[in-house]
């Protein structure tokens, strides 16, 4: 007896795999309006679910026009090619991570100051 628990949820002949998206696209788009609506308190038509409904409308819509464009940038990113050349081993997202976050840091320990040139 196979185990439920490790079949991917993701997966194309799961029968849930719609209802994972929803929940996604639904979760992604309540984090965006809170972002907008509780955080920088912006004055948004509908209040928090206005700026929900909203934020769904414009990740469906980006999602249906760059969603390939979008997964093709960042798996160049992680592995970069030209052609079947691989330029590099390093992914440039990490790397990018890496070095905002250790600047990040230094800035805070440094409070925050300004440059004095």
């Amino acid at each position: 007896m196979k185990l439920l628990l490790f079949i991917p949820l993701a997966s194309a002949r799961a029968p849930w795999t719609i209802l994972v998206d929803i929940i996604f696209f639904i979760a992604v788009s309540a984090l965006v309006a809170w972002y907008f609506y509780f955080y920088l308190r912006k004055d948004l038509l509908g209040k928090f679910l206005g700026a929900t409904l909203v934020a769904g409308i414009g990740a469906l819509i980006i999602f249906a026009l760059l969603q390939e464009v979008i997964r093709d940038i960042i798996m160049w990113l992680m592995s970069p090619k030209i052609g079947s050349s691989q330029l590099s081993n390093v992914n440039l997202i990490a790397v990018f991570i890496g070095g905002y976050l250790a600047l990040y840091l230094m800035n805070k320990i440094n409070h925050n100051r300004d440059r004095r040139d």
